[in-house]
């Protein structure tokens, strides 16, 4: 039977207290040096805790005291294979595989595999695990991470859903939830996963959920949510060079062009060498008539990253419009070598030599039209039409 003081630590572990658990098992042990359920008591807090050493030695003490307590050594194995005892992780794996073998003796193997990248036999020894405790959050929760993992989303948010229900004042299971949900294009179930998540979350986990919650918004067309989000991550950290720029993307999502350029500029002071500012930069000032602003901050982002598909299209394309086609050509072969299956790149090459290098021309535009889809195979079709006809 538990001793007082083992149920009073049981009771502050249950709340997040780990400091006044040991306190009150370590009263228990003062009391009777072999009660079994301090020890036990010990040996999970020292585990939630990170703290390995201590959790080793109040395992050998309470196998000591009760040398065939199979979670006790479940647990010793754990830490002693985590520490690279290949023998320990085997014994561990019988542990796990005896017929009477209980919860933590399963979940530990799951653990150990997952850690060393073995996702099918992580996910069998914490199927297994459920098996002796079906409502079990912490499992659910792994499970959903290696379902995320195997490309599996659905079977995800199965898990993270019984995970938040069995840890109903927990975030992380919410924000997993989230973004399994995002996972599978359900992104107004992520959203209200992620709306839910943000009324528990705290601290480094409240900005993640803040994070993922203003792409979703933005992925579906919500630029007032998305607005939000970056506004609430401004006032974490107002300077934060991302979240001015995740500001300004909002703003710009929703058509809001001037104010959306100013927040660009003020993000390129703060960070003068990122290339997604300028080209949102160049865009802000494409969007406002401002040709050759647009133009300078592309040639800039050019410079910075030649071979990134965006930035090069758009300069191409304006050089093209002010019959540059021989200054576009050598910008999209740089673009081309480093990613020859991109069908707007074949595109745009083929306009550019389509005056000067007939057979070159025909040649990108097939790329195009083979590689491309929707506009961009369209727009190749016709330029393939007007050469062979003429």
């Amino acid at each position: 039977m538990s001793s007082t003081h083992a149920r009073e630590g049981g009771r502050f572990l249950q709340v997040g207290q780990p400091q006044e658990a040991v306190k009150s098992f370590q009263k228990g042990l003062a009391i009777d040096p072999a009660d079994v359920d301090c020890l036990l008591g010990l040996v999970r807090t020292y585990l939630s805790t990170g703290a390995a050493g201590d959790a080793e030695a109040a395992a050998l003490r309470l196998l000591n005291a009760k040398p065939d307590h199979a979670e006790g050594q479940a647990h010793l194995a754990m830490l002693r294979a985590q520490a690279g005892n290949a023998d320990a992780l085997e014994a561990l794996k019988a542990l796990a595989a005896a017929p009477t073998s209980g919860y933590f003796e399963r979940f530990n193997l799951g653990g150990l595999l997952l850690d060393r990248g073995d996702l099918n036999g992580a996910r069998a020894a914490y199927e297994s695990a459920l098996q002796v405790s079906p409502d079990s959050a912490h499992t659910h929760f792994e499970l959903g991470r290696i379902h995320l993992q195997q490309g599996t989303p659905s079977a995800a948010v199965t898990h993270f859903q019984k995970a938040a229900e069995g840890a109903a004042q927990e975030a992380m299971p919410l924000l997993m939830l989230m973004r399994a949900h995002a996972a599978q294009g359900s992104l107004g179930l992520g959203i209200q996963a992620g709306t839910q998540a943000l009324d528990k979350a705290q601290g480094g986990l409240r900005r993640a959920v803040l994070e993922d919650l203003f792409k979703l918004y933005l992925s579906a067309g919500s630029p007032e949510g998305a607005k939000r989000s970056a506004l609430e991550l401004r006032q974490v950290e107002p300077n934060h060079v991302n979240y001015v720029y995740m500001h300004g993307l909002a703003v710009m999502s929703a058509g809001s062009f001037a104010e959306a350029k100013a927040l660009f500029e003020e993000a390129l002071r703060l960070a003068p060498r990122s290339w997604q500012t300028l080209h949102a930069l160049a865009q802000m000032h494409g969007a406002l008539g401002e040709r050759a602003e647009s133009r300078r901050r592309l040639e800039e982002t050019v410079a910075l990253v030649p071979t990134e598909l965006g930035p090069v299209n758009d300069l191409a394309l304006l050089l093209m419009q002010d019959d540059e086609h021989a200054r576009a050509k050598p910008i999209l072969e740089l673009a081309l070598a480093a990613h020859p299956e991109d069908a707007t790149t074949h595109l745009n090459m083929s306009v550019a030599l389509f005056l000067t290098d007939r057979a070159a021309c025909i040649h990108h535009a097939q790329r195009a039209q083979a590689l491309g889809e929707g506009v961009v195979r369209e727009q190749a079709e016709r330029l393939l039409k007007t050469l062979t006809e003429g």
